[in-house]
């Protein structure tokens, strides 16, 4: 074999891995669930919430109006954020949240939670602000009855905090619910999967559906191994993708979604970013 048919080889080789990571970076991926709320009524059934995760504003590679598009196109009933809408390494870029919500609350009622990139990028009071003035329901340790007709369910909301190793447990005890609130059917929205076990602690609170992010999918996903590493669950981590359950309580699960953008490491590799839809049975 000559040495020009080698150098075309791996130039070739060479395109075809950055042609790949690409699409594993930018090529959105929309992953449906079908979820039966307990004690919910007929009126929720059918209705459609989308989850976007992890948007790490300005390191999100896929393009906000083909994310904008998509969710369009799904005709979601509700859409929930669940942190890390900006990160914490880059410059602040409210315009472009800002038209992110606008656009999105355009779509359908949008609720927010905050994630760590939120929180601790010193911007916070500023992404709140973004975010309300277009008209987004930021969650801060709050829950929200979300009627559809006569039916519903409880959407709560649990913010970041400095550090939730300290933070007093039940870790929901924030989150003031009346006594009827306490026995209607619970979304709860909280970045951070690792914490699945806490957010089942209190049984006035405990949540039927848990909708989170933070692990990015485990960054880098092996088939038959999932995602090699995650934040706050290190290398080979438990919670990255899809739907868990607690064995003790399997009627109570957890989605953690991939999320869109990425943070420390700059590549997803067979991890598309992803638009999590979530069809109420």
């Amino acid at each position: 074999m000559s040495g020009w048919t080698n150098a075309f080889i791996i130039v070739g080789l060479i395109i075809l891995l950055g042609l790949y990571l690409l699409t594993q970076n930018k090529w959105l991926q929309v992953k449906q669930f079908h979820i039966k709320l307990p004690n919910s009524g007929k009126g929720i059934k059918g209705k459609k919430i989308i989850q976007l995760s992890d948007i790490h504003i300005p390191r999100q590679g896929v393009l906000l109006s083909q994310l904008i598009k998509k969710v369009a196109l799904e005709k979601p009933d509700l859409i929930v954020l669940t942190g890390d809408l900006i990160d914490v390494r880059g410059e602040f870029k409210r315009e472009t949240l800002q038209k992110l919500a606008q656009s999105l609350v355009h779509i359908a009622p949008t609720y927010a939670v905050s994630g760590n990139h939120d929180a601790k990028g010193g911007y916070l009071k500023e992404w709140e602000d973004a975010l309300t003035t277009a008209n987004v329901r930021v969650l801060i340790d709050e829950a929200e009855w979300i009627p559809f007709e006569e039916d519903g369910f409880l959407l709560m909301g649990l913010s970041e905090k400095e550090d939730f190793d300290s933070t007093p447990r039940p870790i929901l005890k924030s989150i003031a619910l009346t006594k009827e609130m306490q026995n209607q059917p619970k979304i709860l929205l909280a970045h951070h999967p690792e914490l699945f076990e806490d957010y089942l602690m209190d049984l006035t609170r405990v949540p039927d559906l848990i909708l989170s992010g933070h692990a990015h999918g485990g960054q880098i996903r092996l088939p038959f191994i999932g995602g090699l590493f995650s934040p706050g669950q290190g290398r080979f981590p438990k919670y990255t993708d899809g739907v868990y359950y607690y064995p003790e309580m399997p009627g109570n699960r957890m989605i953690v979604s991939r999320g869109i953008g990425n943070s420390t490491f700059p590549f997803r590799i067979n991890n598309r970013p992803e638009i999590v839809v979530i069809v109420l049975d």
